[in-house]
């Protein structure tokens, strides 16, 4: 095998090990295990993966993966915790198939690799998120299918057309670049999501049950009523802009939240909801300037509070049409605050 092949047989598979890092290794494994493959001296590294014990301990992470990647939600769990194991994987892998090659390129190699891998992974994390707001999970299963499927048949070109292998990467690296900026918003907000989904409640936020429903104390719609219980000083920047698109004498508090795609160009963008009589303001920060939607409490038609596994849901009908935010699950909605069936009208004033 030339050079040009080995880059492209060892891009190759740091793309697989993106998309599925444990079926890469079964499957590499196997397929040496098998003697369909087998790995040049320079690449002795990899017949380690047909060693019993590795197969073992891949084949049941991969079995695990399998069923928690058809799950919604769960997969963008276990998608949130591998953005680092995969592209690790990557690597060790690229170190495994690259032997002993001159030591400057098996470095370049190695860490082009890694890149691909977290490509790769970046790309179907943001994908699962989105497909795992759809209101029924076949698309979600669909789609993990496509990629249990897609490491075969990836594998058999990685291994026997390296070369197509490689033109394929780098359109799929193309693609990126022009998508990164979305692909990693929509990364970052999993993390966060992650971090506030352990972190838990924060400190004398949840109250009781019933002073979060006290209409009295708040004169707002139970849905909205939760936002005043986590409601919190906001940083500086963003409480001016939330206070001057509200039009308030003071700085309003609010809550962390991220825009879904329902919100032209801010979605998957990390912000603040701000809440006041008058109205909400979600404000946002793009391409380095401040950015803010405003939703008159006028315009509120109904509110209806989903629940996910790594954020709820806040959907808000307006006339202009839905508008909905991801809220971290540090926040406690409440079996009696949630209404995940049907739109919650807003209390007459």
């Amino acid at each position: 095998m030339d050079t040009l092949e080995l880059i492209g047989s060892t891009l190759g598979l740091g793309f697989l090990a993106g998309i599925r890092l444990y079926a890469t290794v079964f499957a590499l494994g196997m397929v040496i295990r098998l003697g369909w493959f087998h790995p040049g001296a320079g690449a002795a590294g990899l017949l380690v993966l047909a060693h019993p014990a590795v197969l073992t301990a891949s084949g049941i992470a991969c079995l695990i993966e399998f069923f928690a990647d058809k799950v919604p939600w769960v997969d963008s769990a276990w998608d949130s915790f591998h953005t680092v194991i995969r592209p690790i994987g990557a690597v060790l892998l690229a170190s495994a198939a690259l032997g002993n090659f001159d030591p400057a390129v098996k470095a370049t190699l190695m860490i082009l690799c890694g890149g691909v891998a977290l490509a790769s992974t970046g790309s179907k994390a943001s994908t699962r998120l989105a497909i795992n707001h759809s209101p029924e999970p076949f698309s979600n299963i669909a789609v993990s299918l496509a990629e249990d499927a897609l490491i075969p048949a990836g594998m058999w070109v990685s291994l026997k057309h390296p070369e197509i292998a490689l033109a394929l990467v780098s359109f799929f690296l193309a693609i990126f670049l022009w998508l990164a900026p979305k692909i990693f918003r929509a990364v970052r907000l999993r993390f966060v999501a992650v971090w506030a989904w352990l972190g838990g409640a924060r400190d004398g936020a949840e109250g009781s049950s019933d002073s979060r429903l006290d209409l009295n104390r708040t004169g707002r719609h139970p849905a909205l009523a939760v936002l005043d219980a986590y409601a919190q000083p906001l940083p500086q920047s963003y409480a001016r802009s939330a206070q001057k698109s509200l039009g308030l004498a003071e700085t309003p508090t609010g809550i962390p939240a991220a825009a879904t795609g329902t919100i032209d160009g801010m979605g998957n963008s990390l912000g603040y909801l701000a809440l006041a009589d008058n109205g909400m303001a979600f404000v946002t920060r793009r391409w380095f300037r401040r950015r803010v939607l405003t939703i008159p409490s006028a315009d509120v038609q109904a509110v209806e509070w989903k629940r996910g596994l790594l954020m709820h849901r806040l959907v808000v009908q307006t006339p202009q049409g839905e508008r909905a935010f991801h809220v971290f699950k540090n926040v406690k909605i409440g079996e009696r605050v949630a209404t995940p069936s049907a739109p919650v009208p807003l209390a007459q004033s």
